[in-house]
C-alpha cells in the first residue's frame, strides 16, 4: 500500500497543501472552494482540476478510504463536483454527511431561523443584484460582484444573523447566517468515529476562516491543521 503521495503540480500541489506523513496513520479532511477548486466569481462555475481528481483518487486509496471532503456546500451540491470518488463527503457546514459506501449519518441538529433569514436578506440580494443560496443548514450572501461595498453586506448579516439566533459565518466575499451547533469541527469529530477514520491522527486542510473549526478539531485529536496561503 503507498503510504505517501506527491502533489501533482498546479492548483492544490503549488500550495503545498498536501504534506508527505504516512497516511496509515492519519486521516484527511479537505474542504472545497479555495482548497480542491479554485474561487471563482459564480460558485456554480468551481470545479476541481482533473490533476486534483486524480491526487484525491490516490489519497484515497493511500489513506484506506480515511478521506473526506467537508464543505460548506449542500451535500448533492457537492456531490456533483467531484464525481464518484471513493471518500467521505459532509455538505453544509457539517450538517450532512456521506460516507464513501453511500450511507448518510443521520443530519446533526442545530438551531435558529434559517426561513425567516432567508426572508430578510432576499429583498437586500435582489436589490443589490447578489447571489442568495438558500442552503440546508444556512443562508448564504455572496458579493465577489461587489467587493467595494463588502463591509455594508457584512454588517448586514450580522444584523440578520443575530435576530435569528444564527451563527455568523464571512468567507472570501460571502457571509452567512448558519445554524447553530454545526460546523466542520463538528463534522470532523463525527467523522473520525467511523471505521474508516477511528484511530487515525487527522489532517485538516483549508484556505478560510470558515475552516478554523476543523483546524482546532484536528489539533485536539492528536493531528494538526494547515492554511492554504501560510504554508
Amino acid at each position: 500500500m503507498e503510504d505517501t503521495v506527491s502533489p501533482p503540480t498546479g492548483g492544490l500541489g503549488d500550495a503545498g497543501a498536501i504534506p508527505l506523513v504516512d497516511w496509515r496513520e492519519h486521516a484527511l479532511f479537505l474542504d472545497f472552494d479555495g482548497t480542491l477548486a479554485p474561487l471563482v466569481d459564480r460558485p456554480e462555475d468551481a470545479r476541481p482540476s482533473g490533476d486534483t481528481l486524480a491526487l484525491l483518487d490516490r489519497l484515497a486509496h493511500a489513506t484506506q478510504g480515511a478521506i473526506a471532503i467537508v464543505s460548506g456546500r449542500a451535500l448533492d451540491d457537492l456531490a456533483q463536483r467531484v464525481g464518484p470518488l471513493p471518500l467521505a463527503l459532509s455538505g453544509s457546514h457539517g450538517l450532512e454527511i456521506r460516507l464513501a459506501d453511500g450511507r448518510a449519518l443521520p443530519p446533526a441538529q442545530g438551531e435558529g431561523g434559517l426561513d425567516a433569514a432567508f426572508a430578510d436578506l432576499k429583498p437586500l440580494a435582489d436589490d443589490a443584484g447578489l447571489l442568495i443560496e438558500d442552503k440546508p443548514g444556512s443562508v448564504a450572501l455572496h458579493y465577489r460582484n461587489r467587493p467595494e461595498d463588502a463591509d455594508r453586506f457584512r454588517q448586514q448579516v450580522a444584523q440578520v444573523a443575530a435576530r435569528h439566533d444564527l451563527r455568523l459565518l464571512h468567507g472570501h466575499m460571502v457571509s452567512e447566517a448558519a445554524l447553530r451547533g454545526i460546523d466542520k469541527g463538528a463534522a470532523l469529530r463525527r467523522l473520525m468515529q467511523e471505521s474508516a477514520f477511528a484511530g487515525r491522527r487527522p489532517v485538516m486542510i483549508g484556505d478560510d476562516t470558515t475552516d478554523e473549526d476543523g483546524f482546532r478539531a484536528a489539533q485536539a485529536m492528536g493531528g494538526f491543521g494547515l492554511r492554504i496561503g501560510d504554508v
